[in-house]
């Protein structure tokens, strides 16, 4: 009776220690995976939410009133949110809307990458397809002297769009999927691809490639300031900046769950993400 009581002992005490084991080692996990996040979330103190529920965000612009417009890929439609925060649907005819720019007079111009055309939309409302025979255009941007600059994904181009008169230039070629541009005040244009490049072209054409710490570039680029530029890496679900003379690269922002789109206006970062449907702004220090 003796040894069976012992032998009884014996084993309470090693599922105790087994259990005190488990226990500690799940708090330890715990602890770690809280440390891990808690360090994550500390890259993006000055993020909040502006609006969700949309469908596939991949274009961001402003108008001289504030009010956000976004474009809405899967949903085939543009979205204007006010500054005062009424939502509507502004224009619901647009197959696969990607990118969007507004200019002084609050036109607003947006590339349909499925039937590849350029659609205008004025300020009073009326709208039409102003340019067409593209190839995949994806993110679009005003060039320095108020030229549209249209990405064609498919072909490898930049397109330069006169708006006052119709006509179209290639001034870039060779690139692979692109899907990103922006102009600096020198000329020189930054270009982000898919394929994993992000691309600096001088105005004599000469190309030098900044995008060695990048997982996949996507749509959203935007100049910072002569030098500085940021740029969605949709890869890794962040937004990057890029020094173009020092070619330093440093995150800005991360965790973002499928980051598309990007938009800079009043100092703030405008950031579309596809997961979970959702526009951030990001206030940096």
């Amino acid at each position: 009776m003796m040894k069976k009581l012992s032998l009884y002992t014996i084993v309470f005490a090693c599922l105790a220690l087994c259990t005190l084991y488990l226990y500690g080692r799940s708090n330890m996990v715990s602890s770690t995976t809280g440390a891990t996040a808690s360090k994550t979330s500390a890259d993006n103190t000055g993020l909040t939410t502006v609006a969700a529920s949309f469908d596939a965000p991949t274009g961001i612009a402003f108008d001289s009133s504030d009010a956000m417009y976004v474009t809405n890929w899967s949903g085939n439609s543009i979205t204007k949110i006010t500054a005062n925060g009424e939502r509507k649907t502004i224009y619901s005819n647009i197959s696969s809307p990607a990118g969007i720019v507004i200019d002084a007079k609050d036109n607003i111009y947006v590339s349909s990458y499925s039937d590849d055309y350029i659609l205008k939309i004025t300020a009073d409302g009326k709208a039409e397809k102003i340019s067409d025979g593209y190839h995949t255009p994806t993110g679009i941007a005003f060039s320095n002297s108020g030229k549209l600059l249209i990405t064609n994904r498919s072909t490898g181009e930049i397109v330069a769009l006169d708006l006052n008169n119709g006509r179209k230039e290639i001034i870039a070629r060779g690139l692979s999927t692109p899907v990103g541009v922006t102009q600096l005040p020198d000329n020189s244009l930054v270009v982000s691809q898919y394929s994993g490049r992000l691309t600096l072209i001088s105005p004599d054409g000469q190309q030098t490639e900044l995008g060695k710490d990048f997982n996949r570039p996507g749509v959203g680029i935007v100049t910072v300031s002569p030098n500085m530029i940021a740029v969605i890496d949709n890869g890794a679900d962040m937004v990057r900046t890029v020094d173009i003379k020092t070619r330093t690269v440093r995150k800005l922002v991360t965790s973002l769950p499928g980051a598309v789109a990007l938009a800079l206006h009043h100092n703030r970062y405008y950031i579309g993400t596809w997961q979970d449907g959702t526009v951030y702004a990001f206030n940096p220090k």
